[in-house]
């Protein structure tokens, strides 16, 4: 699997997650004691107060370490599954694996631990009140992680946080990638097939959007409209990859969808670049949405894709600022019309070399 900066992201989340919980549940059951008390509690001279956190750092960092195991390489494949009760049953043996070995583990490297009340039945075990301790802290991680997927990592923090909850400038790439002939598609082969045809698409462009660092701002139909924030490190030709690398793998598994769905996809795509502004919109759905002349212009250059029979077209803002032009080959059309645009463009095919 393609270990990414998401990837390391969702990773650190667990992990820091997991250490801060059990140094809070560490506070909170021997915080307001002493060492007397402690050793009162357990009647053995074995821990201490600093102690006790370093076991907590211990055990966090492991248990957090062996869910992000879980998370990268059993959680994807349980998604897939349709069945909900499969799902929480798989998450659950997933969970209590982890425990379990953690708790191994960190008795093994705490040799002291032996003296805590350990056993489940004991009335004033630890792990009693830590295991359904654990079982919250797993559903609240696992809560974050699935909204941070279903709205965008990057979305999910500026929403929370009100970033653009007063609209602010901001100098951004847009991509319009869209089925071709995707009409012609859903009526030939059901909404149904056509949707899920949709579904494995997407899924193949992911990995794709997380190698180039792209994010996608919306799914309208058979389009998904991906978007990139310029800075001084931006590098165009990760844009212009992305679709060339997207179109390959859909070649490579052309045989499958031809199986599946008796069709083998075709996306085009336009590529805009300029400044737009970005406000938080909406009181019952809130929506960080973007507004400017760039979406519009992209959009309407995709749509003459079809005109210029090709399958990917950008405008000049953006061919201006491509890092390294000989890898590409470019076609230039000049004083384009542009609905809703009293000025004509320029605008450019490309293929790769």
């Amino acid at each position: 699997m393609y270990i990414n900066k998401y990837k390391v992201t969702e990773i650190a989340i667990i992990v820091c997650s997991w250490m801060l919980a059990l140094l809070l549940f560490a506070y909170l059951k021997f915080g307001g004691g002493n060492d007397a008390f402690i050793t009162e509690w357990y009647d053995k001279h074995v821990f201490f107060n600093k102690n006790i956190y370093s076991v907590a750092l211990a055990y966090g960092l492991l248990l957090g370490s062996l869910l992000s195991i879980i998370h990268l390489y059993v959680y994807p494949k349980i998604i897939q599954t349709p069945s909900f009760t499969k799902n929480i049953i798989a998450r659950s043996v997933s969970f209590l694996v982890c425990f379990k070995t953690a708790e191994i583990l960190i008795s093994l490297l705490y040799s002291g631990l032996d003296d805590f009340h350990l056993s489940y039945s004991n009335p004033n075990s630890i792990l009693r009140s830590l295991f359904l301790y654990a079982v919250i802290i797993n559903f609240l991680t696992d809560f974050f992680l699935l909204m941070r997927k279903n709205l965008g990592p990057g979305y999910f923090f500026n929403l929370i946080s009100g970033k653009y909850y007063r609209p602010r400038e901001e100098n951004r790439i847009f991509m319009f990638l869209d089925l071709a002939s995707s009409t012609t598609i859903a009526e030939r082969i059901g909404h149904i097939a056509y949707s899920s045809l949709l579904q494995d698409c997407f899924r193949e462009l992911t990995p794709l959007l997380l190698k180039s660092n792209a994010s996608v701002y919306q799914y309208v139909g058979d389009e998904a409209v991906i978007t990139w924030k310029i800075n001084k490190h931006t590098n165009r030709d990760l844009c212009l990859d992305l679709f060339f690398s997207f179109q390959q793998r859909l070649q490579e598994k052309k045989e499958d969808f031809w199986q599946k769905y008796h069709t083998t996809p075709f996306f085009k795509a336009s590529i805009n670049e300029g400044r737009i502004v970005m406000s938080t919109v909406g009181e019952l759905k809130t929506e960080i949405v973007y507004h400017g002349d760039v979406l519009n212009t992209a959009a309407r250059i995709q749509s003459l894709c079809k005109t210029y029979h090709t399958a990917l077209l950008i405008s000049e803002n953006f061919y201006e600022n491509i890092n390294d032009k000989k890898i590409f080959q470019f076609k230039c059309f000049s004083n384009i019309a542009i609905t809703g645009k009293d000025e004509k463009i320029n605008i450019y095919s490309v293929n790769r070399n």
